[in-house]
């Protein structure tokens, strides 16, 4: 098959971008061999503010009017079980935390579901929940006892 015609190539790139943007697994697939589940995604979504360790140290932290949490004491501050469905609302929207935003904007709802839906759009349920299940799995494994 020889794709010489313009047209032909903006099929060729259009099938390869969705083929990419629909495969459920995709977030898995980025995974670095010997990361611990979920740090690539916690890397690319909350290393920002929250920092490489999760201590809340990240490169933005000194720009922001609220600092942002150390993420390492979230299982500490909570008589030492890790708060899953408390993070699992933070990270899609539907939990309000100032330094995320609010329900109708949410930062990080809109790329895990909730805040897509609140806006009557119609997410990928199972991308988000695979999102958001990566990040809650790297946040358990950095919990200060």
């Amino acid at each position: 098959m020889t794709l010489t015609r313009p047209s032909n190539w903006f099929v060729l790139t259009l099938m390869t971008s969705a083929m990419a943007v629909l495969s459920p697994n995709l977030a898995l697939a980025q995974q670095k061999l010997g990361a611990p589940p979920g740090k690539g995604s916690y890397t690319r979504n909350c290393a920002v503010c929250h920092g490489d360790d999760g201590k809340g140290d990240g490169p933005y932290a000194s720009v922001l009017k609220v600092k942002p949490s150390d993420l390492t004491q979230l299982a500490k501050k909570n008589s030492g079980s890790f708060p899953s469905d408390r993070v699992t609302r933070i990270l899609d929207g539907s939990e309000e935390i100032p330094g995320h935003g609010s329900r109708q904007k949410p930062v990080w709802g809109h790329q895990f579901g909730a805040g897509e839906e609140a806006a009557g759009g119609n997410p990928a349920p199972t991308i988000a929940r695979e999102r958001i299940q990566l990040i809650l799995r790297y946040l358990n494994t950095i919990q200060e006892k």
